[in-house]
């Protein structure tokens, strides 16, 4: 883990590969620290987090949920991971003090910078330990079982890949060997840009499917494509995300999708091939900021292969037909796509690549922000944090000129978003229905499930609490380079969108959050390589191998890596009837409406169903699932009047009866009632 990580190096070897005064004693400064940091961090949250919890995040009355609602509030949860986050940045403001004061310690302190170090590898080695006994479970969700993620061979193998990476880099004429034959040619760029791509669209391959084969895909892979499959109908039918439309997910890539199905035909196989297109980019753009860092496209390649394993890692299901976030399009790409184009955008400015103009970036910072908060908000602050952690200006200026850019950036891309909404629905958008969904799941608890106190996900944070503190210490030696600014750029991006499993612990869900983990892995072993190489005796660290460890994890994920004719075999199985074509609610919805008019539909694939016959749905919502409190329904049924919507059609759940309630309360009165879609028809009396 560069610099800091050579903190076992004798001083007399340290100091002949730095040109910084007291580069030495800032390393060994940084590794001592950790653990008062770590306990301070503990403490504060032990202590804290309740009051905190109570203060920062008040759930709303249990009242505003349907009867039986998977609600469980976490606010001292929420707070103490809040806490956490700040523990990381308490390490980097040590690092920096030190070198303003030029705090000089006493050569001994060496031995406890060396104990320190060798205690956190034993706690990364304790927490795969740890998921023998501790297992990851979904909490409140009983149908999942409890989830290891990397079994004993696994481990055995990424050890012996971390021992046969150390033992390479010690010998300078193998290094020698290696940096001639992965020397950047043209031929060699096109040879790898092509691999990279055909790797990508392989793993992708898996995750594409029609409305003929959905019904025979991974179970796990149907459960919520309504949600967000809707929200490209929803622009279809004219009512654009935060404009008429609660989208869940993203505000803003469903409008590629819609575009493609307006031309090529409204199917899951158009929607399909227009998300994976996109992930597909959103890769190969990660791969040219590896290649940017690392100046070669053969270590590039080397680096990305592994990094797309790990991120598509698998959920459930079988290697033929399986569940990964490849095919859970909420997270590739709606969740990360922004975020890693971003990274790549930043990772040219600060190469002196276009966009050279810091309100540029920060303009499509703030687009990938009001796309999805969950992840667009950590985007966001890493992108700040790499301009800051890159710059040579005193702190103020730099912020201030940030802060000014910022401004700019953000005012251009409110403008660009609320043009795009009046023109598609004819309305300016509520920017303030962003924090609808994470204000009723992560304030107020729906679906959330407890974390487990030991495990995995502690490996998580911690590499990415690595990845930024390695980040400060070479920014404060100096090297304020693309690869510092990476640094910088992984570690607050991971730790931000950890928060998605701090609240929702479900072992799915941290598989979510690996891609983020692999990206901030295989910057580190840049940083690592680089560190071994430059130092005389060439010996790594203990926390260096744990660092080649992980890579060695994400490289035992390619084994995952998909057979094509499997796929093949996979696509070739259709069912005679399509999973997500709802045929039945259609065909009540031709025998009840007429063409062109303006109904509600409060049902599943309610979008859709109204674009393939011909009239338009104004509901605000994909479906019943995304309306899991009273206020939404009082919402949509107010619009409903306002908008003079006389047909609501509204599906059968749990929650029916006391929805007819509130729809009757209206003056909406149910007239007809469709057994074989499930729809029943009201109509709003006259007067």
């Amino acid at each position: 883990m560069g610099e800091l990580l050579a903190a076992r190096e004798p001083r007399s070897a340290r100091a002949a590969t730095s040109s910084a005064r007291g580069s030495a004693t800032l390393v060994e400064i940084a590794w001592i620290a950790v653990l008062p940091c770590a306990a301070i961090a503990i403490l504060a949250g032990l202590v804290l987090g309740p009051p905190l919890g109570g203060l920062l995040f008040p759930p709303g009355p249990a009242s505003e949920f349907w009867p039986g609602a998977l609600r469980r509030p976490e606010p001292t949860e929420h707070a103490r991971y809040v806490i956490a986050l700040l523990g990381p940045l308490l390490l980097c403001a040590v690092v920096a003090l030190a070198v303003r004061r030029r705090l000089a310690l006493p050569s001994r302190v060496a031995r406890a910078a060396i104990a320190a170090e060798a205690l956190t590898v034993a706690f990364v080695a304790f927490m795969f330990v740890a998921q023998r006994t501790i297992t990851y479970r979904s909490g409140i969700f009983l149908l999942y079982p409890p989830r290891m993620y990397f079994t004993w061979p696994t481990v055995a193998a990424a050890a012996l890949v971390a021992a046969a990476c150390a033992a390479a880099l010690r010998r300078p004429a193998l290094v020698d060997r290696m940096r001639s034959l992965a020397a950047e040619t043209t031929a060699l760029r096109r040879v790898a840009l092509g691999l990279a791509a055909l790797f990508v669209g392989g793993w992708l391959s898996t995750a594409f499917n029609t409305d003929a084969t959905l019904g025979l895909a991974a179970p796990a892979v149907q459960g919520n494509i309504p949600l967000w499959f809707d929200e490209a109908f929803s622009i279809l039918n004219g009512i654009a995300p935060l404009a008429g439309f609660h989208a869940q997910y993203a505000q803003l890539w469903a409008y590629l999708p819609a575009g493609a199905m307006a031309l090529f035909g409204a199917s899951f196989g158009v929607y399909a091939s227009v998300m994976l297109a996109i992930t597909a980019l959103v890769m190969l753009s990660v791969y040219a900021t590896l290649r940017r860092v690392t100046h070669g496209s053969l270590a590039a390649l080397l680096l990305f292969a592994p990094f797309v394993a790990t991120s598509f890692f698998l959920t459930q299901g079988t290697l033929a037909n399986r569940y990964t976030p490849a095919n859970l399009f909420t997270t590739f790409p709606l969740r990360y796509g922004g975020p890693y184009l971003l990274a790549w955008l930043a990772c040219r400015q600060l190469a002196g690549r276009r966009p050279r103009r810091a309100w540029l970036l920060l303009f499509a910072a703030t687009l990938v922000l009001i796309n999805n908060p969950d992840f667009g908000l950590p985007a966001y602050a890493a992108t700040c944090g790499a301009l800051l952690w890159t710059s040579a200006r005193p702190l103020s200026v730099r912020a201030a000129e940030i802060a000014r850019a910022a401004v700019a950036g953000g005012v251009a891309a409110l403008a660009v978003v609320s043009a795009l909404t009046l023109a598609v629905a004819g309305r300016l958008p509520h920017f303030g229905w962003l924090l609808e969904f994470p204000r009723i799941y992560a304030i107020n608890g729906f679906g959330m499930a407890p974390m487990p106190t030991l495990g995995v996900h502690l490996v998580v944070y911690l590499t990415l609490v690595a990845a930024l503190v390695v980040a400060t210490v070479r920014a404060t030696r100096g090297r304020r380079d693309v690869l510092t600014g990476m640094l910088c750029w992984s570690g607050v991006f991971g730790l931000g969108a950890g928060a998605y499993f701090a609240g929702r612990s479900h072992p799915f869900v941290l598989i979510d959050i690996f891609s983020a983990w692999a990206f901030a892995l295989a910057l580190l072993v840049v940083a690592t390589v680089e560190a071994i190489v430059a130092r005389p005796s060439r010996r790594p660290a203990p926390a260096e191998i744990a660092v080649l460890f992980g890579f060695g994890l994400a490289v035992c994920s390619l084994a995952q890596t998909p057979a094509p004719w499997t796929q093949i075999a996979r696509l070739e199985r259709t069912t005679a009837v399509p999973r997500f074509e709802p045929r039945a609610s259609e065909r009540f919805l031709a025998r009840s409406a007429n063409p062109g008019e303006r109904v509600a539909i409060l049902g599943r694939l309610g979008h859709r169903a109204a674009y393939d016959v011909g009239v338009v749905d104004v509901s605000p919502y994909a479906d019943l699932e995304s309306m899991v409190v009273r206020r939404q329904w009082r919402t949509a049924i107010g619009g409903f009047v306002a908008d003079d919507v006389t047909k609501v059609f509204l599906q059968n759940s749990e929650n029916v009866g006391a929805q007819r309630a509130m729809l009757e309360a209206a003056g909406y009165a149910q007239v007809q009632h469709d057994p074989a879609s499930g729809l029943a028809l009201f109509v709003r009396r006259a007067g």
